[in-house]
């Protein structure tokens, strides 16, 4: 009799358990993500560029480069972890978004008069670690607000072009890396689609001359202070439409 108390405890124990890894897995959901991403630049990542010394034939320069950037576009892919948390959702994240934007029209225009030149472009790679808060109201709107932080990689395509005055030119730059950080605010739309808004700061990026052809010394290195470094602060203002799985 006593063996079968025994048994019989020793089966509802296995099943107290069992139910119990059931009922956790129910609160923690591995998510895979896809964004769009829709940005305006902010900082000195979207400032007017002077002239330089040259007037308008080279309008960038290593003077300007980082800078006079237009609204662009961009993917991202995340990893989360949900856990649910009694009163909402948190999730940390991985994160890597990869932005693309063009200088504005105005000096587009600027390289095709400078014997069909090349602009440069913007790229940004940043990669955030990071967490997302989320509250069910309903099954179709479900607020979150989310915050990460992480290196972000700045890349600047090379420009070239022939002028009057200087010649064939192509000037290649170098940036660093930096510290980014993100905010974010939106909502989920079912389990599937999501749309937030939210602000990306790259930071202060030094961003080097590297090389190319033989123009005025102007415009390749700091006569005052021999170096070919400058600075740019880089931001952007991001609508992002989320795909999850």
């Amino acid at each position: 009799m006593r063996n079968n108390i025994t048994f019989k405890t020793l089966c509802l124990s296995v099943a107290l358990v069992c139910l119990s890894f059931t009922a956790k897995a129910q609160l923690t959901h591995l998510e895979q993500s896809i964004f769009l991403n829709f940005n305006l630049p902010v900082a000195q990542f979207s400032g007017d560029v002077s002239a330089n010394s040259l007037g308008d034939d080279i309008p960038m320069s290593r003077f300007n480069a980082g800078k006079n950037a237009a609204a662009g576009v961009g993917l991202g892919y995340r990893v989360s972890y949900r856990f649910d948390v009694g009163f909402g959702e948190v999730s940390p994240y991985i994160h890597a978004d990869f932005q693309w934007n063009r200088v504005k029209s105005d000096l587009r225009d600027a390289y095709m008069n400078a014997g069909d030149g090349n602009a440069p472009n913007y790229f940004n790679v940043p990669i955030f670690v990071g967490v997302n808060y989320r509250y069910q109201i309903t099954d179709i709107f479900t607020p979150f607000g989310e915050f990460g932080i992480g290196p972000d990689f700045f890349f600047i395509t090379k420009e070239s072009g022939n002028t009057t005055n200087v010649g064939a030119f192509e000037m290649r730059y170098q940036a660093t890396c930096n510290v980014a950080w993100q905010v974010g605010a939106g909502c989920y739309f079912g389990d599937h689609v999501s749309a937030s808004f939210h602000y990306s700061g790259y930071g202060k990026h030094a961003v080097k001359y590297t090389g190319g052809t033989d123009i005025p010394l102007a415009l390749t290195a700091d006569e005052a202070n021999d170096t070919k470094t400058q600075t740019c602060s880089l931001g952007l203002l991001s609508i992002r439409i989320g795909f999850h799985f």
